[in-house]
């Protein structure tokens, strides 16, 4: 028996945000001979519940890098930001006058104020109409996940009350995400990871993939040698460092690329399951 993570940005889905049938099918191929495949992500827990219902799937998820792992519905594992740490970083993003979110045990909080900051950044970077679209798009997909709440204020909403889980943070403007993370980067308090260039997420400090991983394996009661994953981006670099056997997209970020054992094929190319089925054995 296996255990195999895989990532969904960039990784199982495609620019459509869907699962094709060629990766679903390749799952299901890996379910019937008895390994078991996770999704693990910087989403939500809501959001990726969401996603593998659509493909009807059964999986157990890793969510928000690591920070809560759900399995058959039920939370195993998760790594709460307390009310001060909470309360420390709202306030200071803040003050950076950027877009955050809050993920919770009943949903994704965005305070409805902050919608326009990214709105404003578009319009104030951005000059050609395809730079415009592609930011656009990002934005888009941000709106578009499963189980958002819009609230006037964060803290009057009482989400430090809500097992908060991790803050999400994006911008178009790269020099204020990079002051922020060199504010941060020494503290042992908090974890920092990012799934892309606009983005910047922080949770708690033994929050990762590698981790959640690694927490799954010992509830499944898998040796560390049969474990897979399959990533994309820096936030699953924790996870490349743990697992038996990783392995890369094509469009993977290069220096990910240098902690895996195999390359696969694109996300637009069904790079998981062709990986499912021609790679891991």
């Amino acid at each position: 028996m296996k255990l195999i993570a895989t990532d969904l940005d960039g990784t199982l889905l495609g620019e459509d945000g869907k699962i094709s049938e060629v990766n679903r099918a390749a799952i299901r191929k890996r379910q019937a001979k008895g390994d078991i495949v996770a999704f693990c992500s910087g989403r939500s827990l809501h959001d990726m519940q969401e996603i593998a219902a659509a493909a009807d799937l059964e999986v157990p998820l890793i969510c928000a890098n690591g920070a809560l792992t759900s399995v058959n519905g039920e939370i195993i594992r998760s790594q709460i930001l307390v009310a001060d740490k909470l309360t420390e970083i709202i306030e200071t993003v803040s003050a950076a006058e950027l877009y955050f979110e809050i993920y919770t045990n009943k949903g994704l909080y965005i305070q409805k104020s902050k919608k326009q900051i990214l709105i404003e950044e578009k319009e104030a970077l951005f000059d050609t109409p395809d730079e415009k679209e592609n930011a656009e798009h990002i934005i888009y997909i941000q709106n578009m996940q499963y189980g958002m709440v819009e609230v006037d204020d964060y803290l009057e909403a009482g989400v430090t009350e809500l097992e908060p889980y991790k803050v999400f943070i994006m911008s178009f403007r790269r020099d204020k995400l990079e002051k922020l993370e060199e504010g941060w980067k020494d503290r042992n308090d908090i974890s920092l990871t990012t799934s892309g260039y606009q983005k910047l997420e922080v949770a708690h400090p033994d929050a990762s993939k590698g981790n959640a991983l690694a927490a799954l394996a010992a509830y499944y009661q898998i040796p560390r040698e049969n474990t897979v994953c399959i990533g994309d981006n820096f936030n699953d670099i924790s996870m490349f460092e743990y697992a038996g056997t990783a392995v890369a997209m094509q469009n993977a970020e290069p220096e990910v690329k240098e902690y895996a054992d195999h390359i696969t094929r694109s996300n637009e190319e069904n790079g998981v399951g062709y990986a499912l089925d021609e790679i891991i054995e």
